[in-house]
């Protein structure tokens, strides 16, 4: 794969998880009683993140900290499979999603300067 390529991928799948964060902060802020079909499909990701291989190295390379924020972010999907959201899950869930902003931001970066 190009660099280019490996790049364009690395920025769509940070894009994707940042808009599925979103929808379950929103779902989250309208009805934090009741699981939703955002929060299931957002555990899951974290899930796979957390555990496979090459996805594992995306969370790793989005979140600060390397094995200690692998480790720390790991109990998000728990949380959010919860009937009642956790206190505090929405907090989390918002410094998530600044840092899946600032890291989709740099890899457009380095994505407009791939093509330059």
């Amino acid at each position: 794969m190009s660099n280019a390529g490996l790049q364009g991928t690395l920025y769509g799948e940070i894009r994707l998880l940042s808009e599925l964060v979103d929808a379950v902060i929103a779902d989250l802020s309208m009805d934090a009683r009741r699981t939703s079909r955002s929060r299931s499909e957002l555990s899951k990701t974290l899930r796979e993140l957390t555990t496979s291989g090459s996805t594992a190295l995306l969370l790793r390379y989005v979140l600060p900290g390397s094995e200690d924020a692998a480790r720390g972010w790991s109990t998000l999907p728990d949380a959010l499979d919860q009937e009642t959201a956790p206190a505090g899950l929405v907090d989390r869930l918002e410094t998530l999603a600044r840092i899946l902003d600032r890291s989709r931001s740099a890899a457009f970066e380095r994505l407009r300067g791939v093509g330059a």
